[in-house]
């Protein structure tokens, strides 16, 4: 406190540092979360998907039938297909189009998590209509209501008579809800899965475009046991299925992202550079202010302080200035995030566990930085400097 002035400076410098990480970070999490957001409303505890589909956006099918071998296995309540087409071109007025996900459930399917749909189902009833998530990008012109409603429990004006053209064919929004987007879909769409045959009936080449599901979700009775049902179900299936937990599942699109996403890899880099800048901010601070009194230093070490004293001394600096440059940063990002989760339409959320590992990082980085500092005036001798 004895430099009001330069205390604000150095923790600006330090907060600074800390917003960087908690962006980078908060991004490289929305990549993550965003892409398993439909997978978390999935109203079960197991899932199937074809033996191909490595991620979801690799859109490989099973036969329905998969799905009624499951309803026979003891312990299964409930088995529901889920379709998806993530490439349809959604068209609004002079909109030259872009591509939006849609998604398909049967009326009587409970098999995501979006109350929307079925309190509004009676609507959906009608053909060409569908549900939009208001998270979807402004490039798919939306009502302004529905687009400046990005939150969770904020109900929006209904779209009313708002109509586009999805695959060549006249569209009508009845509805909203909420979703999120992600870095491979910039946008929503929900329907019945009658609705969802006239305007993808290609997907079966001539079949029944219903036949192949993109997702199976099976609903375990109260008593059953997850393990043994999960069990039965790869026993009895053919091979051509995966039969997996929901959180597996989840895990296993996470790491598909993380490993394989260039802007997953961008992310990490831009904290790590944060983490650089933050050591290069701190190292000045602290090295200046170890200048400015070298000689007050240099008489205490002259009278017989130890190197011992002045590595606590410098340490227990850097501890402070971590934690007063922590706390800002922490504010700032905790402000900023629902605003850019509500611009982006990504899941950003500032948890305990994230502000807790951006502590432990800012305080390794202000302690590195004042071993890097400590070690010149360590290595001065007293006699030098009088």
């Amino acid at each position: 406190m004895h430099k009001p002035r330069r205390l604000i400076i150095a923790v600006s410098g330090v907060a600074f540092a800390v917003i960087l990480i908690f962006m980078e970070l908060g991004f490289l999490h929305a990549l993550l979360e965003s892409t398993v957001q439909i997978l978390r409303r999935l109203n079960g505890e197991i899932v199937l998907l074809s033996k191909a589909e490595y991620a979801l956006i690799a859109a490989e099918r099973f036969d329905i039938h998969r799905l009624y071998d499951a309803k026979e296995v003891p312990g299964v309540a409930a088995a529901w297909p889920v379709y998806i087409e993530g490439a349809a071109l959604l068209r609004t007025g002079a909109n030259r189009g872009h591509p939006i996900r849609v998604i398909g459930l049967t009326e009587d399917s409970a098999a995501l998590d979006i109350p929307p749909f079925y309190e509004q189902l009676h609507q959906l009833h009608s053909q060409a209509t569908a549900l939009v998530d208001v998270t979807s990008r402004r490039k798919f012109q939306l009502p302004l209501a529905m687009r400046e409603s990005r939150r969770e429990g904020v109900s929006p004006a209904a779209p009313g008579s708002y109509r586009g053209e999805l695959n060549g064919r006249q569209l009508r929004l009845v509805g909203h809800f909420h979703l999120g987007v992600d870095f491979a879909n910039d946008g929503n769409l929900l329907m019945t899965a009658a609705n969802f045959v006239r305007f993808f009936p290609q997907r079966a080449s001539g079949d029944d475009p219903l036949t192949f599901v993109d997702l199976g979700v099976i609903k375990l009775e109260p008593t059953a046991r997850l393990d043994e049902v999960l069990m039965n179900l790869q026993q009895t299936l053919p091979p051509d299925v995966d039969v997996i937990t929901k959180d597996r599942l989840i895990e296993r699109e996470k790491t598909f992202w993380k490993e394989n996403a260039p802007l997953g890899y961008i992310f990490m880099v831009g904290a790590v550079m944060g983490f650089v800048v933050g050591v290069v901010i701190c190292y000045q601070i602290v090295y200046a202010d170890i200048a400015d009194h070298m000689r007050e230093f240099a008489t205490l070490k002259a009278i017989g302080y130890s190197n011992a004293y002045f590595f606590r001394l410098v340490l227990e600096q850097c501890f402070y200035l971590a934690l007063l440059g922590f706390v800002p940063g922490l504010i700032v990002s905790y402000l900023a995030y629902p605003g850019l989760a509500a611009y982006t339409g990504l899941t950003m959320n500032l948890t305990p566990t994230l502000a807790l590992w951006v502590f432990l990082a800012t305080t390794a980085m202000c302690m590195l930085s004042g071993l890097l500092a400590v070690s010149k005036l360590l290595a001065t001798d007293p006699a030098e400097l009088f």
